[in-house]
């Protein structure tokens, strides 16, 4: 089986359960220490869908890239439009700094 295949088939299942620990992919996978090394900097330092946690498992975030460098976490919502205002909701925080006011209330 070729690095890809295995990085593939550990990407699914960390999907697919959220968290496995170092040593069970060690085991599952028959990897070395610096397959598991390189296999740790795909995921979490160059596709950024898992973070490392206390050095021992590996934790799926499910990022999914937006633009540029930002990615958005799977999972988070933005909240949803009162009654009140039905206008749709952006995320575009330019917009949102546009929009702001200063309002000074005197009681």
């Amino acid at each position: 089986m070729t690095f890809e295949e295995i990085l593939a088939q550990v990407r699914e299942q960390l999907q697919r359960e959220g968290r496995i620990a170092y040593r069970i992919l060690k085991r599952r996978f028959d990897l070395s220490d610096d397959d598991l090394e390189d296999l740790k900097a795909d995921l979490i330092d160059a596709k950024r869908v898992a973070v490392d946690e206390e050095g021992k498992v590996l934790v799926w975030v499910g990022a999914s890239p937006v633009s540029g460098s930002t990615f958005q976490v799977s999972g988070s919502q933005s909240p949803a439009p009162s009654t009140q205002d039905a206008r749709p909701q952006t995320l575009d925080a330019r917009r949102d700094a546009g929009e702001r006011r200063q309002l000074t209330v005197m009681f």
